[in-house]
């Protein structure tokens, strides 16, 4: 170790480390601190919570905040004299912000646990114990067995800034609970789209919730099918199926074409996974009220 405290001093008071001021990058911690910046490289390797401060600049270079970064580079050089080692204690980040990925990245427990600077085990049974939590469930593992970075990054803020000591249901309880906690909320969430008059695809949901959109397409469909008729709305299918008179499938879906290409035909409220719904009540002019009962 090369660079004495003195010298430390002098190069930390030539930052400026205001809350405005311009983030460091690698090989500023280098320069800093009189090492290379593999040794840097290093030292971030092992702690992840100080990575994690840091947002991506041009060409996905790291640039981190002035003020951490000086007192971090000093905890690094003298550990001694830091009154909390940063590469100990528990996992909650010195100052909680998303962890750094690429977009599009997907990541496996061992990318986590690299990141962070844990074991994957540890990371395996933190996902296994928040993955039925009630408001914020650990992401879901997708069809290729990796999680989406985007998803698993938001998570790990949520977690970094609240620590919330949740307790996990029992092992037998785990995979209903998880299921009906995701229904839950994409069923509200097609209930938001409908009151909003927002369209809804499979692949906004599998974005918003960090999951793959043929996983999306189930808990859409299910919300759907629970939803929709609690708001008295009909797809094209349902419609066709209450026509009255003996058709064959095929021609109910044509009458159905027929019906919604009169000038009185009603507009479609919202379009749910790719299917249009409309509202009952504004079906009786094309429909009899026979065939818009609820016992369909």
């Amino acid at each position: 170790m090369t660079t004495t405290k003195e010298q430390l001093e002098q190069r930390a008071a030539e930052i400026d480390t205001s809350d405005v001021a311009p983030r460091l990058t690698r090989r500023d911690l280098a320069r800093l601190a009189g090492v290379t910046e593999k040794t840097v490289r290093n030292w971030l390797a092992g702690d992840a919570r100080f990575r994690a401060s840091a947002t991506q600049g041009p060409r996905r270079v790291e640039l981190f905040p002035a003020k951490l970064a000086v007192q971090w580079v000093r905890n690094q050089l003298f550990p001694e004299d830091a009154s909390q080692d940063l590469r100990s204690g528990p996992r909650l980040a010195v100052e909680p912000a998303p962890m750094p990925h690429p977009p599009g990245e997907r990541w496996q427990f061992t990318d986590m646990a690299k990141i962070r600077a844990v074991t994957a085990n540890s990371i395996s049974k933190l996902a296994a114990a928040y993955a039925a939590h009630n408001t914020h469930p650990f992401p879901v593992r997708e069809g290729d067995g990796k999680y989406d970075a985007a998803a698993v990054s938001n998570w790990f803020y949520w977690y970094d800034s609240v620590r919330p000591g949740y307790e996990a249901p029992r092992p037998a309880e785990k995979a209903a609970t998880v299921e009906n906690g995701r229904h839950a909320q994409v069923a509200q969430r097609v209930k938001d789209s409908v009151a909003n008059g927002e369209d809804l695809t499979t692949e906004k949901l599998a974005e918003e919730l960090g999951i793959s959109p043929d996983v999306a397409s189930r808990y859409l469909n299910r919300a759907a099918k629970e939803v929709m008729p609690k708001l008295g709305l009909l797809s094209r299918p349902q419609i066709a199926a209450r026509l009255p008179g003996s058709m064959s499938p095929a021609q109910r879906r044509e009458r159905v074409k027929t019906l919604m290409k009169r000038r009185d035909a009603p507009q479609p409220t919202v379009t749910i996974a790719g299917t249009t719904y409309f509202m009952k009540e504004d079906l009786f002019e094309l429909l009899p009220p026979s065939a818009l009962g609820d016992e369909h």
